[in-house]
Formats: structure tokens, C-alpha cells, sequence
């Protein structure tokens, strides 16, 4: 899946030039924009899921509020991000892991063995070819 990171000013940009005709989309362009968090170190690989299906599934209500959780409180491991949420530590672990592999959450090194949780990730885009395969 073809995917572009840059700021909301540009996807909006882009998105209205197209609408008013000043431009066309080439089929090679990205079909999942992101909007990345200042300071992020993934550069311009953004997220990716592997499917639209995966990716609602992964950003469900729940995982949003951990998502929420991790920007606003800014736990200094896996095991405190647990316990701000009264989510299991291996739950938390297990959807932490597949975030980070989609690219929204990094797991930095913390004090001794932990894992400190970080939003890499503000917004999510997708695009979606109602016209086109899968």
C-alpha cells in the first residue's frame, strides 16, 4: 500500500486541488496519508496496516483511549501505561507491539529493562477506491 507522510496543511491542499479540477491524482500517488508527530524518528515509511479491515480493527475505540492515554500522560513504561488504564500488562504489551509495527507508537528504551511507550503518530488518513480491488 502506497502511503505519504507529510503535514494536514498538505493532504488539504492536495485534497482540494483535485476537487476543484487543478489537478489529477496519477495512480502511483500515495493512497494513505499520515500526519507525523514532530521529533518522530520512523521518517517516511509512516503507518501501514495490512489492510483497511486490520487497521480499523487495530484502531478501535479502546486502542484509541490507550493512544489518548500515552499522549496526554506520558507513562514511563509498559507497566505504568497498564496500570493508568486497568488494562492487563501483557494486553497492553501485545496491542503496543502491533502499533509500533504499524508505525503509530515507538517503544523507546526507559529506566532499566522498560519500555516507554511513545505517540508516533497524530492522525491517520486513509483513501479508500470504492471503484477498485480489495
Amino acid at each position: 500500500m502506497k502511503r505519504r507522510t507529510g503535514t494536514f496543511q498538505e493532504f488539504k491542499d492536495y485534497t482540494l486541488a483535485v476537487a476543484r479540477g487543478e489537478r489529477k491524482v496519477d495512480p502511483s500517488e500515495p493512497k494513505v496519508w499520515v500526519e507525523r508527530i514532530e521529533g518522530s524518528e520512523r521518517g517516511e515509511e509512516g503507518v501501514q496496516f495490512a489492510s483497511l479491515e486490520a487497521g480499523a480493527k487495530l484502531l478501535s475505540a479502546k486502542n484509541r483511549a490507550l493512544l489518548r492515554t500515552i499522549a496526554e500522560r506520558a507513562p514511563k513504561s509498559v507497566t505504568e501505561l497498564a496500570a493508568m488504564t486497568g488494562r492487563a500488562e501483557q494486553n497492553v504489551l501485545r496491542t503496543l507491539n502491533k502499533l509500533a509495527a504499524a508505525g503509530v507508537v515507538r517503544l523507546d528504551k526507559g529506566e532499566g529493562r522498560a519500555r516507554r511507550p511513545v505517540l508516533a503518530a497524530r492522525k491517520v488518513h486513509f483513501e479508500i477506491d470504492l471503484l477498485g480491488a480489495g
